[in-house]
C-alpha cells in the first residue's frame, strides 16, 4: 500500500471545477466581508458580561472517562476553544469594519482570558492552541492591530513567563505543546528582537531530538500516550508539525541538529504515505477493542491531507533542496481540493477550522497564492460561496465542529473560526492563517 510518491509537480486538479458554480473572485469580496461581519455582531449580541469582562456559552469537548465527549459551557480564556480565539477574530474584523462594539467585545473578552491566565499551572502552559504561548501571540497580535503597546507588552510579557516553564513530555504537540509553541516564540522573538525567546524555542526544539523515538523508518513522538497507538501522522498531534517547528528553528539558528530531525521525521511520515488514498493514515486508536482494524484516512486540519499538506507548503520554503517535499504537497493539494469540490449539502460535513471545510479549504487559500496557482483560489472561493449561500444569507445556523450538537462560537470549533476564514477570502494578506504560524525571516 505504501510506496514513493509519484505526483507530477505541475499536476491540475483530478476533476477540475466547473467555473458556471463559481462566482468572479472579486464579485464575492464584500459578501465575504459581510458573512463575516454578520458573524462578528452575533457574537457581540450571545456574549455574557460581567463588569468588564465578558464570556460565551457554547459545545466543545471535554474528556469523560477516558472519552471525549461534547459539553455546552462557558468557556476557558484559550486560543483554541476559549475567550482569547474569540477575540482574535473579533480583533481582525475590526480593522475592517470599524465597529466600536465589537472592540469593546474583544477588549471584554481579552479582560476574561487574562482573568483566568494565572489558573494554568504546570507544563501545559506552554501550548500555542490550548496554553499561554498562543495567549502571548493573540495579546501581541491584537495590540499591534489597535495598535496597544500596554497589550504588546502584556503579551511579551506573558511569553516571558514561561522562560522557567520546563517542556515535558506529555506536551510536545502542536495542539498543546513545544511543537506548536516553537513557531510562536520565534515569531515573537524575531519581531520584537527578544533574543531569550529564541533560547527558549531552542530549549523546546532540544527536548524534542532529545525525546524522538529512533528506528529504521525515522524518527517519531509519542503525544497521544495511548498503549498500543502507532505513533501518529499529521500537523496539530503529530510528526509534521514537529518537522515544521525543527525546520522553523534551523532556519532561525542555522543549527543543523534541527535540519537533521526534521529530516528523519519526514522519513517516518514518508513511510505511512498510502499512494492507493493519496493521504497519510490517522493512527489514533478511538476503540480500544478495535486496535487491529485497517487505519482511517481523514481530511482535516487537525489529522490527515488538509494539515500536513500547510506544513509541507511551509516546509517547502524552509527546506527548498528536498525535491520530496513538493512532490507530498501536490500530493495533499490534490486530495484535499477533490474533496472540496463536491456540491455542499446539509449534513455532510461542518464549517468549522479544526477539522471541516474552512480549516481544509485555508491550504487552497495559502498554496494558491504560494504556487500562483488560481485554480487552487477558486476551490476557496467555492466552499466559501456555497456557505453564504446555505448559511451566511439566511442566517441559518452554522455547521460547527462539535459533532451531533448545535452552533458554538469559538475559534477552532465554531463561528469565530468560520468568520476568520471569510476574512481571509477577503484579505489573505491582511489577515494571517491561524492553522501555522510563520516567523519572520532571521533578523541581523
Amino acid at each position: 500500500m505504501n510506496a514513493p510518491l509519484n505526483v507530477p509537480l505541475d499536476a491540475p486538479l483530478d476533476a477540475p471545477l466547473d467555473a458556471s458554480i463559481i462566482a468572479p473572485i472579486n464579485s464575492y469580496k464584500e459578501v465575504y466581508l459581510d458573512v463575516a461581519d454578520r458573524i462578528g455582531r452575533n457574537l457581540c449580541r450571545d456574549a455574557i458580561w460581567d463588569g468588564a469582562r465578558c464570556n460565551w456559552l457554547g459545545w466543545s469537548m471535554e474528556a469523560v472517562n477516558q472519552n471525549w465527549m461534547p459539553a455546552y459551557r462557558s468557556f476557558a480564556g484559550d486560543l483554541y476553544a476559549g475567550t482569547s480565539g474569540i477575540a482574535l477574530f473579533l480583533a481582525e474584523l475590526y480593522q475592517f469594519s470599524a465597529d466600536k462594539q465589537q472592540k469593546r467585545v474583544l477588549e471584554a473578552a481579552l479582560n476574561q482570558a487574562l482573568s483566568l491566565s494565572d489558573k494554568m499551572q504546570g507544563a501545559a502552559r506552554n501550548g500555542f492552541y490550548a496554553g499561554s504561548s498562543g495567549f502571548a501571540y493573540v495579546l501581541v497580535r491584537i495590540g499591534t492591530l489597535l495598535q496597544n503597546q500596554a497589550l504588546i507588552a502584556r503579551g511579551l510579557q506573558e511569553m516571558a513567563s514561561l522562560t522557567n516553564q520546563a517542556p515535558d513530555a506529555l506536551f510536545i504537540d502542536v495542539i498543546g505543546g513545544s511543537a506548536g509553541a516553537i513557531p510562536a516564540m520565534l515569531k515573537l522573538g524575531l519581531e520584537h528582537q527578544r533574543p531569550d525567546f529564541i533560547t527558549l524555542a531552542q530549549t523546546h526544539g532540544d527536548y524534542l531530538l532529545a525525546h524522538a523515538s529512533k528506528s529504521d523508518a525515522g524518527w517519531s513522538w509519542e503525544t497521544m500516550h495511548v498503549p498500543g497507538q502507532k505513533h501518529l501522522t499529521g500537523h496539530s498531534h503529530g510528526v509534521a508539525g514537529i518537522v515544521t517547528a525543527l525546520l522553523e528553528l534551523y532556519r532561525a539558528t542555522g543549527e543543523k541538529c534541527y535540519l537533521d530531525g526534521a529530516s528523519e521525521g519526514l522519513r517516518y511520515e514518508r513511510s505511512l504515505f498510502s499512494v492507493q488514498h493519496n493521504n497519510w493514515p490517522d493512527l489514533r486508536i478511538m476503540d480500544a477493542s478495535q486496535t487491529d482494524a485497517p487505519p482511517v484516512y481523514n481530511l482535516a486540519w487537525c489529522h490527515g491531507a488538509p494539515g500536513i499538506g500547510l506544513s509541507r507548503l511551509r516546509n517547502v520554503a524552509l527546506m527548498p533542496d528536498d525535491a520530496m517535499l513538493m512532490q507530498e504537497l501536490h500530493a495533499a493539494i490534490q486530495t484535499t481540493a477533490n474533496s472540496l469540490m463536491a456540491p455542499w449539502v446539509h449534513g455532510m460535513g461542518n464549517f468549522s477550522l479544526c477539522h471541516g471545510a474552512c480549516g481544509n479549504a485555508d491550504l487552497m487559500i495559502m498554496a494558491g497564492q504560494y504556487l500562483q496557482r488560481p485554480d487552487l483560489s477558486q476551490v476557496a472561493e467555492k466552499v466559501g460561496q456555497e456557505g453564504w449561500q446555505h448559511y451566511g444569507q439566511s442566517d441559518m445556523p452554522w455547521p460547527c465542529g462539535v459533532a451531533g450538537t448545535g452552533e458554538t462560537p469559538n475559534l477552532m470549533l465554531g463561528t469565530a473560526g468560520i468568520g476568520h476564514f471569510y476574512l481571509r477570502l477577503y484579505n489573505p494578506e491582511a489577515v494571517p492563517s491561524v492553522l501555522i504560524v510563520t516567523p519572520p525571516e532571521k533578523v541581523g
